[in-house]
């Protein structure tokens, strides 16, 4: 059997790495909602799990998706999920926002994200994607785009992040 000496700082760089990947801390943000009021991450995820999906209006599958994280967000209230649906439609839709998420009847909140700020610090390439955090902020599950059933491993990701029921 062979042992390897590893230089210490060596050493403290890779666990340092492996620890940063397997609990990655998601980036605060602070964004308006529908009504103009400021929603910050850290205030809500002090409460719970959160669910953070960037979507747009002009997105096809997205509509489809908000659908079921609405369902979620209903589900999993008494377990103190949050669900913050950040819209990143830029000044030529942000005006469609408010109907779209009105006329679906969506309760979840939602947040305008218009100079894609959010979605830069959150390195968003593709919307939908999905951002599923425990408490205290650390992101536990990411998936970008929406084909039916993906719903299916989000729920099962929304509960592992809120743990056992009482």
């Amino acid at each position: 059997m062979r042992f390897w000496a590893i230089p210490s700082g060596l050493a403290l760089l890779v666990a340092g790495a492996l620890v940063a990947q397997a609990a990655e801390s998601a980036p605060d943000f602070s964004l308006p909602n529908l009504d103009g009021k400021t929603v910050r991450l850290a205030s809500v995820e002090a409460r719970g799990p959160v669910v953070v999906s960037f979507w747009a209006t002009w997105c096809v599958p997205c509509p489809e998706e908000m659908k079921h994280l609405q369902r979620l967000y209903q589900k999993y209230a008494a377990d103190s999920l949050t669900v913050l649906a950040v819209a990143i439609d830029g000044p030529k839709t942000a005006s469609k926002v408010k109907p779209f998420v009105m006329g679906r009847r969506f309760t979840m909140p939602v947040l305008l994200d218009t100079n894609n700020d959010v979605k830069r610090l959150y390195n968003v390439n593709a919307v939908p994607t999905v951002y599923v955090l425990r408490r205290g902020g650390v992101i536990s599950y990411t998936h970008t785009g929406y084909r039916p059933g993906d719903e299916v491993t989000l729920e099962k990701e929304i509960q592992k992040a809120i743990g056992p029921r009482q």
